[in-house]
């Protein structure tokens, strides 16, 4: 389908020229004089772009502008001003122009504007028709992307749903695994029971049996009542056991006889209670080697990993960054009129690794949204001024060629950053990453951080 392109400019030597030009590329080009015919204009028509002087006879640019974006904030809008008025077009962009042209402008800069845009245009077009394609794969809001490395988790979401086999979810922290568990119960049979989820990392070793399968009162110091574990009260439904490489041996023994008798043993109780409940987990460990290593069990992996689903880290699916920064921005705008995003900012989104990956994408939405207060675009310096975006960008994270070790490796460099934006305080570094105090600490245990200068100095903020 061709796209409509409405030229407002009095000068009728450049609304001509334009004109001839765009036509010449294959679009479909109107043009008018005056503010008030453009703004019956885009009452009667569907223009995915316009270009707009600053100076009109009637009514200025920068007010039809803001008219425009009223009713149709999904336009884009370049300015055209003379010398004189180019502040003003800079001051239009802060009220969502995407661009503006300084008279006389030549035409191959005129091009690269126009082209830049439509390959935006085109690229949200896609996006949508592969919406429509996916189907009820959308259905699940938060998870977004339309790269060729997500619709493979979508594929294998819509075939995990349509079976109760054991899913085994895996990929690096941040990426969304609990959100595809959820996509999965949500389309299944299981979807009208619950849906508990259990990170094995954040409970202590001493409880964490307690917590999966229950105790009886007076099983142990403290158990002043029967308590019903998360299998029990995921039975009709799903269990999700996050972080299931944290689970020590001993309790993946029981574990394992659950899974093959689906039936749970209370601590301190002495019957079986059955248990109808589907298993999913998930881990941002490497398992295969955690079983050479005699860390996790041969047979309970194999019961687990009945249909694997890796999810790619952000760095695998740039083309998604895109799409994701707009949905994050939507999501914590409140309802208030959709932004913008000039070309050279989402340059600096696509050039960062991500190594905190979708999770630290939506926390810097979070912050940039307090930043940006009521403007309608999103510029390099807002991405350069948070958090020293130019220098993070510098950060190396390993390469994914070694499968075997980039998870933990990635995950090292997770902690370490966030221990560094935390100023080495462990308990706001594991906010920043959502995970537990404890499991934090454990974690830097495991890569052997406790040398770690930032925590040495301020450990006792702690």
């Amino acid at each position: 389908m061709k796209h409509e392109v409405l030229v407002v400019d009095d000068d009728a030597k450049i609304a001509n020229m334009i004109c001839v030009r765009m036509k010449k590329q294959g679009y479909e080009v109107s043009s008018v004089a005056v503010g008030k015919e453009a703004l019956q204009w885009v009452e009667h028509h569907h223009p995915v772009l316009i270009l707009l002087d600053v100076r009109l006879p009637d009514i200025s640019g920068v007010e039809v502008l803001q008219e425009v974006l009223k009713r149709r904030p999904e336009i884009y809008i370049i300015m055209i001003s003379a010398h004189a008025d180019v502040q003003i077009a800079v001051e239009c962009i802060k009220h969502g122009a995407c661009d503006f042209l300084e008279k006389p402008f030549e035409l191959e800069a005129f091009d690269a504007k126009v082209n830049q845009i439509f390959k935006r245009i085109v690229l949200e077009e896609q996006v949508a028709e592969l919406k429509k394609e996916l189907g009820a794969s959308y259905k699940f809001k938060s998870l977004v992307g339309s790269s060729p490395a997500m619709r493979k988790v979508f594929h294998a979401i819509d075939l995990a749903a349509k079976s109760e086999v054991n899913v085994l979810i895996e990929g690096e922290s941040g990426t969304g695994k609990e959100l595809v568990a959820r996509a999965i119960h949500a389309a299944s049979a299981q979807k009208e029971g619950a849906f508990v989820a259990v990170n094995c990392g954040a409970i202590p070793d001493n409880l964490l049996e307690s917590e999966l399968f229950g105790h009886e009162k007076g099983a142990f110091t403290g158990a002043v009542a029967r308590k019903i574990g998360k299998f029990e009260q995921a039975s009709g439904g799903t269990i999700f056991l996050d972080e299931i490489s944290e689970l020590p041996l001993a309790l993946q023994v029981k574990f394992l006889r659950v899974l093959q008798e689906r039936e749970v043993e209370r601590v301190g109780g002495s019957g079986a209670i059955p248990v109808q409940v589907r298993v999913m987990a998930a881990t941002n460990q490497d398992l295969k080697t955690m079983l050479r290593e005699g860390k996790f069990r041969e047979d309970l992996y194999y019961r687990l990993n009945v249909f694997p689903i890796p999810i790619p880290p952000l760095r695998e699916r740039k083309s998604d960054i895109h799409e994701l920064f707009i949905h994050f921005v939507n999501k914590h705008r409140n309802g208030k009129v959709p932004v913008k995003t000039d070309e050279y900012a989402l340059k600096q989104l696509e050039e960062y690794a991500w190594p905190g990956n979708v999770r630290e994408l939506e926390n810097f939405v979070e912050r940039l949204i307090l930043l940006l207060g009521d403007r309608k675009l999103i510029t390099e310096k807002d991405i350069h001024s948070l958090n020293g975006m130019e220098k993070r960008n510098k950060v190396e994270v390993p390469a994914t060629e070694d499968r075997k070790k980039t998870l933990g490796e990635t995950e090292k460099v997770i902690l370490q950053k966030a221990l560094e934006d935390a100023q080495g305080n462990v308990t706001h570094a594991a906010r920043l990453v959502q995970m537990s105090r404890d499991t934090f600490y454990r974690k830097m245990k495991k890569y052997k951080m406790q040398d770690f200068p930032s925590y040495r100095r301020h450990a006792h903020l702690n």
